[in-house]
């Protein structure tokens, strides 16, 4: 064979190696909603590794979290064994992206390091001499700052945190970065945002203490096994799970303002939806949208969905939409989070929704917020095949 015809045949080979891989990454991200096989989830790094983290752990959460008093409380409790504080925030990442727009806002928690590892089990030993040295990154988060282990995370100020680690998203719940308990004051994750406890007897025992000391508090609980990630839950997908699948964007500051102007022309778009009419939404999430309304409508459940009340709340994607009343980035930033339904019974201490609705919603990849442990009335946000 000819030199020219070697360096064909080896040309031809690599299209191949590369058309596969292609079809490999299309066929894995797919269409919002689903996975490699059509069913499972259509977001980034959302199957963890399995790992039988936090075994054996009870999760304790309260709205706007728990002060050091309460914390206080639940520690020296005789049905406590072991206790760990998880403080939570946004750390302000530097950007490099459009002037006027210098954060990227990424989820942290900063822990005691010693009682963190304990929680998390055998699998959390190493986190211990990882955390004395750095920051810790998960591997989403690792792989959305382009770091390593070694690297630097550049915030928001020209300071710099030293990358010692990075480990499977379980073992941070789902957050991207993990800090000294001490190292996180600076960075204002202070206020305990939930707890991960070890009883020392039965569990109902533990509740039932726990109800008792935090009297007037609505308390959640959880365990391993309840939910993708053992974390208190304020939104249905974790933030790092969210910039994975639909982009990450940069702010004016982590309490003001919303996402830069080339994030929002690259993902945003607007349709006309059955039911709804003319609505503005992430780009991967509004053909699931408009199926999920499509499909109500063939159904001659048109009564379930309140048009005019959705957009009276400004619909998927508004500025006004961008953060809550306390200034806190929501779904509706990414234009994946939707309200179509009203509550049946607002007298109720958890939202009620007709049935039909969530079922129908959660056919096309939206899970009802009412089900989160801060409930969102009629809200639906996007996660899925399988919600």
């Amino acid at each position: 064979m000819t030199a020219r015809g070697r360096a064909l045949v080896t040309l031809l080979g690599l299209a191949v190696l590369v058309a596969g891989w292609v079809g490999f990454v299309v066929r894995w991200s797919g269409p919002a909603g689903a996975g490699p096989d059509g069913r499972g989830f259509g977001v980034a790094g959302a199957r963890t590794a399995g790992l039988g983290a936090f075994r054996g752990q009870l999760l304790i959460w309260a709205p706007g979290g728990l002060s050091d008093r309460e914390v206080g409380l639940v520690r020296d409790s005789t049905r406590v064994a072991a206790i760990s504080a998880v403080r939570t925030g946004l750390l302000p990442v530097a950007s490099s992206r459009r002037r006027g727009f210098r954060v990227v806002p990424v989820e942290a928690i900063a822990v005691d390091p010693d009682a963190y590892a304990d929680a998390a089990g055998r699998p959390g030993a190493k986190l211990v001499g990882m955390l004395e040295k750095g920051v810790v990154l998960s591997k989403t988060g690792a792989a959305l700052r382009h770091l390593q282990r070694g690297g630097r995370l550049r915030l928001d100020g020209g300071r710099w945190l030293r990358v010692s680690g990075v480990v499977d998203d379980e073992l941070l719940a789902g957050y991207e970065v993990a800090l000294d308990r001490e190292v996180g004051r600076r960075y204002r994750l202070r206020r305990a945002d939930y707890l991960l406890v070890l009883p020392r007897g039965p569990l109902s025992g533990l509740e039932a203490a726990v109800r008792g000391l935090l009297k007037g508090r609505q308390v959640r609980f959880a365990v391993a096994g309840d939910r993708r990630f053992l974390r208190g839950e304020g939104s249905a997908l974790p933030l790092g799970l969210v910039k994975a699948r639909f982009g990450e964007f940069a702010l004016p500051s982590l309490r003001h303002g919303g996402p830069d102007p080339g994030w929002k022309r690259r993902n945003l778009v607007t349709r006309q939806v059955p039911l709804l009419g003319r609505v503005t939404c992430h780009r991967l999430v509004v053909e699931d949208l408009a199926a999920a309304m499509a499909d109500l409508q063939r159904r001659e459940l048109d009564q379930l969905v309140d048009a005019v009340e959705f957009r009276r709340r400004g619909g998927c994607w508004s500025q006004r939409l961008v953060r809550d009343q306390d200034g806190r980035l929501t779904r509706h930033a990414w234009g994946i989070a939707v309200t179509v339904g009203l509550a049946v019974d607002p007298t109720e201490r958890r939202p009620v929704v007709d049935q039909r609705l969530v079922k129908a919603m959660a056919g096309h990849g939206f899970t009802w917020g009412g089900r989160l442990d801060r409930p969102a009335g009629a809200q639906f946000e996007w996660v899925g095949a399988g919600a």
